[in-house]
């Protein structure tokens, strides 16, 4: 990187500057500093013909007046242009790092938010490292450095991850930009954070927390005296008021020993009085709780006694719903709002469910989740690793926890226990179907087999999941009416469709009646799909429903709102011969419009028939000539199921193109 040095305006050239130009924009009626905080700019002790044009001279040159007060914000208008930010792009192509920069300081936080979205695009995508990237770190650190930066907590993370990505990286290595061009930016950020660390020892002292949590693992990551970061990060305990930056101090402790092995006492210790120490406001079960399951994590043969590690981590558990996590409710977000689909209509939902917000506490976590504890129970369950009777013991704990949030977030984290679910784990479970917003992500998450779900049930306990689900539908259907799979209640009708379409993964005749339902109504159909082939016995009362779906499709656009292969796939594993003039009505549409990728649906669900369908040759026998050569590919293959009853019968598998994930659009 250049010599910033050579960049600075005088200072009567910058005030000159300010006040012909800049002052009657920025500040408003607000009176500037004697001395300007930040001089950063042109070539220090040189008049205007040694130094470069300023970017609010440069051609082209966004007004000023779009930026934000203050002193550091002039110095970014006028110095961030005078890098260069060629490096490590082919030549003539521009780079557009030094606008998001400048508009990461706009007034207007949709700006904001796009410059952060391009800076990551550009400099940061999947956590490139990038000379831009390197090139930027200066002016990252100026506008974190400055209290009236907005979004100093987005700058702050930002530049923990840029850190933490070059670290990871092999020095020795080669790396390459997304041009292809060879890069070492990697080496010189790692060399450059570490010396840059002091800052990240004052914004962890900042007074917003959103600036401090990045800034305390920062601490643990760079500064180079481990004992000093070990004292700074204790130091930060007793100050933190809020639980989710104490528990991340005990993490970043914990992390540390694993980058300098020799501060594994000073943390021990330090773990050690966290746990066994005297009661003190900062030291709560929480925090002891997440001392003990690190201590267990970096001193593993205090792990070794796992009965006495677990029994002591629930006793905690039960300290802590004594005080549980604050109700946050949330105000709208896309479950609780998820719309209807009424024959590709989009309906809004009638009623807001009230519930438990989430929140990103874990920032390593890819979810957002309810508990900030729950961060500190992932860490118990990977100590404890394939022990599955203690993990039963800590997941029924969890499960049956006063503290809501604790209970929803054990949830994901049953699916994760080895092999299939143990009684006591599977009983905790249904226990909580009385609850729609946990029924939805229990049934959705772990029992939807059409959602590929990942929980493996015993075969002996398929009876006891599959009543307890026709149980909680009747009393859904009881509590909300009949019709509770088109309720307004979008938690409420997730939890209930949940449930049928689970039932209909094992073929259970109580969740038929929702089914046809569905289909009849054009509510939410799209779903039903996945589940009617199950039911050959009423293809009499099916086949008529999915034809008059069918018929609702547009063969131009055969995708939408729902694909029209799912609906022939459906009627071809019915297996029922009056699914054939069905079948045949829809190959001609299709062939009528062009529409090849329906025809080659079409022809294989008639395959599936073999001779039965033969009525239908007459209609095949021409795609054999047809333009596609799928198209004749898959006629020829048709004709010869019609004509050979020895011949491959088999329906077409369902779509697989993320519609069972979602609905249609």
């Amino acid at each position: 990187m250049s010599d910033p040095s050579v960049y600075f305006l005088t200072e009567e050239q910058l005030r000159t500057h300010f006040e012909e130009q800049v002052r009657e924009f920025v500040f408003g009626g607000y009176e500037p500093q004697e001395t300007p905080a930040l001089v950063l700019l042109g070539r220090r002790g040189q008049g205007d013909a040694g130094r470069r044009p300023c970017a609010a001279e440069l051609p082209g040159a966004r007004p000023v007046r779009s930026m934000s007060v203050g002193p550091c914000r002039l110095s970014f208008m006028i110095n961030v242009h005078d890098v260069d930010w060629t490096t490590g792009h082919l030549p003539g192509q521009v780079c557009g790092v030094p606008d998001h920069l400048l508009n990461m300081l706009s007034p207007a936080p949709e700006v904001r938010a796009e410059a952060f979205e391009g800076f990551y695009a550009e400099a940061h995508d999947h956590g490139a490292v990038d000379p831009c990237t390197a090139l930027s770190l200066p002016f990252l650190f100026a506008m974190a450095d400055d209290p009236a930066t907005p979004d100093r907590a987005k700058i702050v993370r930002l530049l923990l991850g840029i850190g933490r990505e070059s670290m990871n990286r092999d020095p020795e290595v080669d790396c390459y930009t997304v041009n292809g061009v060879e890069s070492t930016a990697h080496v010189a950020i790692t060399a450059e954070i570490p010396e840059r660390a002091e800052h990240f020892v004052h914004y962890a002292a900042d007074p917003d927390p959103s600036v401090r949590r990045p800034a305390i693992e920062a601490v643990g990551l760079f500064l180079a005296d481990g004992r000093r970061a070990a004292r700074i990060l204790a130091g930060r305990l007793p100050a933190e008021g809020g639980i989710v930056e104490r528990l991340l101090v005990v993490r970043t402790l914990a992390r540390l020993t694993l980058r300098l092995p020799q501060t594994r006492a000073i943390v021990v210790s330090l773990l050690e009085g966290l746990i066994d120490g005297p009661e003190r406001p900062h030291i709560d079960a929480s925090v002891r709780l997440s001392a003990l399951a690190h201590l267990a994590l970096i001193a593993p043969e205090r792990a070794t006694g796992s009965v006495g590690l677990v029994s002591d981590a629930i006793a905690l558990l039960q300290d802590i719903a004594k005080a549980p996590t604050t109700e946050k409710l949330c105000d709208g977000c896309g479950t609780c709002t998820w719309p209807l689909h009424v024959r590709g209509r989009v309906v809004a939902p009638t009623t807001r469910p009230a519930h438990l917000a989430t929140d990103r506490f874990d920032p390593d976590h890819l979810w957002e989740e309810h508990s900030p504890v729950s961060s500190v129970l992932r860490t118990l369950h990977t100590v404890l690793g394939d022990r599955i009777t203690e993990r039963t013991d800590l997941l029924v704990a969890q499960l049956t926890s006063p503290d809501v949030a604790i209970r929803y977030d054990a949830i994901p984290m049953t699916k994760h226990l080895p092999g299939a679910l143990p009684r006591p784990v599977l009983t905790s479970l249904l226990d909580l179907l009385p609850d729609d917003w946990a029924a939805a992500r229990i049934i959705q998450g772990g029992f939807s087999g059409w959602l590929g779900g990942r929980f493996q049930i015993a075969p002996e306990d398929t009876e006891l999941l599959l009543d307890a689900l026709a149980d909680h539908t009747a009393t859904l259907r009881t509590a909300h009416g009949p019709d509770v799979w088109a309720t307004g209640n979008a938690v409420v009708r997730e939890a209930y469709q949940e449930a049928v379409m689970t039932l209909a993964d094992h073929r259970d005749p109580r969740a038929l009646p929702d089914l046809l339902r569905s289909l009849e109504s054009g509510v939410d159909d799209w779903r039903a799909l996945y589940g009617v082939s199950g039911y050959p016995q009423a293809a009499s009362r099916l086949v008529p429903l999915l034809a008059d779906g069918l018929r609702h499709i547009n063969p131009a656009r055969p995708s939408a709102p729902i694909p029209a292969g799912l609906y022939l796939s459906c009627l071809a594993e019915l297996k029922d011969p009056i699914a054939i003039p069905v079948l045949t009505d829809a190959l001609t549409r299709a062939v009528r419009h062009q529409s090849w990728g329906m025809v080659t649906d079409a022809l294989d669900a008639l395959a599936s028939f073999g001779p039965d369908a033969h009525p239908a040759h007459a209609f095949v026998q021409p795609l054999t000539d047809a333009p596609p050569e799928a198209v004749r590919s898959a006629a020829r293959a048709t004709l010869n199921a019609l004509t050979d009853p020895q011949a491959p019968r088999s329906a077409r598998a369902k779509n697989t193109n993320g519609y069972g994930l979602e609905p249609p659009y």
